[in-house]
């Protein structure tokens, strides 16, 4: 599968960036499912996915932790493991 990956240059404009990825079919369905859920493509689920890991390695790095909390602030489940 090709992904188009976005990346911003000090100008302001887009540079586009082709790589490939080589995966199994079960991740490949999850990112198909992922894609459906959200309305986007494979690409913008890979970007939002790396945003979010981007915010729980600086997180985890400064000491903080990443929980997921319910509809009340209820602190529900740690993520754990980054």
């Amino acid at each position: 599968m090709q992904i188009m990956v976005v990346a911003m240059t000090t100008q302001d404009k887009t540079q586009r960036i082709q790589i490939n990825l080589d995966l199994s079919l079960e991740l490949h369905e999850t990112l198909n499912k992922l894609a459906q859920q959200i309305n986007g493509d494979h690409a913008e689920v890979l970007l939002k996915a790396i945003a979010l890991m981007e915010v729980a390695v600086e997180a985890k790095q400064k000491g903080k932790h990443l929980w997921i909390a319910d509809e009340n602030q209820n602190l529900e489940t740690e993520v754990i493991g980054i």
